[in-house]
């Protein structure tokens, strides 16, 4: 009664506690037929309490993880066989007043009490320490669990934003070309048919006059088919990738949409602003496919048994992994489920199927969900109990058989005794041996045998666990360091560097110190590439990221490798133009060193934008990180290997 009370305190489940009040009632009918309390419990659990507790399971909880429900009727075999062990164990103390004597009950044979007393020393602790440590083991595998789907979201979140921003950054370059210097209308066409032939995953681009007349197309497909339209037909003055530009002078990149002639792949529009005169002249536009973000779905996620969903910021699918059978373009709902297997990690309904989930949001309010199966997370919890109850069967094979053997070794010498007692016969001397102490050692042994085979299953338990354990650390610890550092250049990638330069920069605004954003770009990267391969590229690479280390020391320095040939550094405190100087010797530093690769000598050069903000403080880390690279534009292309700084 004491169990099944705390039971229903821990669960708040009124099945489990019915369960455990029909278990008491069998356990007190089996007991009056001579059964020993832990055999007639694994027998209720086998033939009535197991087919209850999975009825209650199915039909009013609704869980249909098969490991899980194998997990739960595990645990409340487990939970009631260690409530009567201790029960057994609390017998001998119970006031003997407590007792009616008068109800006829049948006694056990000395064997099966001797059984039940050795079954009880092995069981207990057995259950207890195994208890302990596969819960040990469960919040590891939900911590592991928990990790892994979050570096997977924030993963698929960055590539997400990396392939938008790429292309975005493409149109908005295009943009800027244009905006340059004036360009006749067979140029604009031959810039815009070059932009786009570099880019597979851009179906079309376009050029507008400035009232939203399309002037321009590629591919020149698509520019032939604009000759053949009317004017009306070649407006697009009421399309948002038009409108927004136009009213806010500002790139824009839409919702994810399917248009006719692209097929079934959805598509977005990217778009942006030129001027000429620094009037607006136009907006150059490319409609991106998405097609391509299957192949996200390929490598790691495999290993590890984890799926992706990406959605825009309206919910409309733009990529899921195959096994979820989502059409993309569909409305995504992200249902959550009441949580039933970890408190770690919310769940996630999807065609009556559950799946552990972590969501990341990009800039662009697109959603990106990491799931996971939950069968996974129990698999070690379930083999644990298979491990033990297996285990404990083996050992009450063998303790039965040495029980029957020692208890009638006991009871027929005392069966002998009795017999000649009755019959009035002289008692045999040789009787007097059964109390020797030789059998109290034989029971001493047997039982110190039983400790043995307890203990050894600790120790292989405990090892298990360990090892599990030391494996779990140290991948935890290789994935939080593979997030955040460059695998070249040991410093620094993109994310480790935003989240503390993002840190540095909130210091220095609430302590109006300078501060200086500057990202650089080798010269000419491509060439070194396809001349003396991309080893020699690595080696550029690292050189350059060894010259940053060398100058930007402090705690409050960060440099890093932004992706590809790009780099970046974030300066805060002391004097602006001293961060300038430092810029102009890093710049000059590396053009004058020299870059040996096997028998072949390599400079390069590297272009600078810096933006310093010292004076006025009301800028956002996005715009001063925007200004940087506007500034690393102009020093393309004015030259290169030079160094163009701004500040406000």
């Amino acid at each position: 009664m004491i169990g099944s009370v705390g039971l229903y305190i821990e669960t708040h489940n009124p099945a489990f506690f019915i369960n455990s009040l029909v278990e008491i009632i069998f356990l007190y009918l089996l007991s009056r037929k001579g059964w020993v309390l832990l055999v007639a419990d694994v027998a209720y659990w086998l033939v009535i309490g197991i087919p209850i507790t999975y009825f209650f399971v199915i039909y009013f909880y609704g869980i249909t993880s098969s490991d899980f429900i194998q997990v739960i009727m595990l645990k409340q075999l487990l939970n009631g066989v260690l409530v009567v062990s201790i029960a057994s164990l609390l017998k001998p103390f119970i006031p003997r007043k407590w007792s009616k004597f008068d109800i006829k009950t049948r006694l056990p044979k000395l064997s099966y009490r001797i059984f039940e007393l050795s079954m009880i020393s092995i069981v207990l602790p057995s259950l207890v320490i195994t208890l302990i440590l596969s819960n040990n083991s469960a919040k590891i595998a939900e911590q592991q669990a928990n990790d892994l789907l979050g570096v997977q979201a924030e993963h698929y979140g960055e590539i997400t934003h990396n392939h938008l921003i790429y292309h975005q950054r493409m149109v908005d370059n295009l943009a800027n070309t244009l905006s340059w210097r004036a360009y006749n209308e067979e140029q604009k066409l031959e810039l815009l048919l070059d932009s786009h032939s570099q880019y597979p995953d851009v179906f079309s681009m376009l050029i507008t006059d400035p009232t939203g007349f399309v002037t321009h197309g590629a591919p020149k497909e698509f520019e032939e088919t604009l000759q053949g339209l009317s004017r009306e037909q070649k407006m697009v003055d009421d399309r948002l990738y038009y409108q927004v530009p136009r009213s806010r002078n500002t790139h824009f990149i839409s919702d994810v949409f399917q248009a006719r002639g692209y097929g079934n792949d959805p598509i977005v529009a990217i778009s942006s602003p030129y001027f000429e005169s620094e009037l607006f002249a136009g907006i150059v536009q490319g409609t991106l496919n998405l097609a391509n973000f299957k192949k996200f779905g390929s490598g790691v996620t495999e290993n590890h048994n984890v799926m992706v969903i990406v959605t825009d910021s309206k919910g409309k699918l733009v990529y899921a992994s195959n096994p979820l059978n989502l059409q993309p373009l569909s409305e995504f709902i992200a249902k959550e489920s009441e949580q039933v297997y970890t408190d770690e990690l919310p769940l996630l309904e999807i065609d009556n199927s559950y799946y552990l989930y972590k969501k990341s949001i990009t800039d662009s309010g697109w959603k990106i969900f990491a799931l996971s199966p939950p069968d996974a997370l129990i698999d070690a919890y379930k083999n644990d109990f298979y491990k033990l109850i297996i285990s404990l069967l083996i050992i009450a094979s063998i303790v039965l058989l040495v029980t029957q053997k020692f208890s009638k070794q006991i009871t027929r010498p005392l069966e002998n005794i009795v017999k000649h007692f009755s019959a009035n016969e002289p008692i045999p001397e040789k009787a007097r041996s059964i109390y020797s102490s030789q059998e109290i050692e034989s029971v001493r042994d047997q039982l110190q045998q039983a400790q043995f085979f307890m203990l050894e299953y600790q120790k292989t338990l405990q090892q298990q666990v360990e090892a599990k354990t030391k494996e779990l650390t140290e991948a935890n610890e290789k994935l939080a360091l593979v997030s955040v550092q460059d695998e070249l250049t040991q410093i620094y990638n993109r994310r480790g560097f935003n989240q503390n330069a993002k840190k540095g920069f909130a210091f220095a605004l609430r302590h109006a110190t300078p501060v200086t954003m500057a990202i650089l770009d080798i010269d000419h990267f491509k060439q070194v590439n396809d001349t003396w391969g991309h080893s020699a590229g690595d080696e550029c690479i690292i050189m350059v990221a060894e010259e940053m280390k060398k100058r930007f020391k402090r705690d409050s320095d960060f440099v890093a490798r932004y992706g590809g040939e790009e780099f970046v550094v974030f300066v805060a405190g002391g004097d602006w133009e001293v961060h300038q100087r430092m810029l102009e010797e890093l710049r000059v530093n590396i053009a004058n060193r020299e870059v040996y690769y096997e028998d072949k000598i390599i400079s390069i050069t590297v272009s600078i934008g810096s933006y310093s903000v010292f004076n006025d403080l009301d800028i956002t880390y996005d715009e001063l990180v925007s200004n940087a690279d506007k500034l690393l534009y102009q020093s393309k292309s004015s030259g290169r290997n030079k160094l163009t700084t701004d500040k406000q």
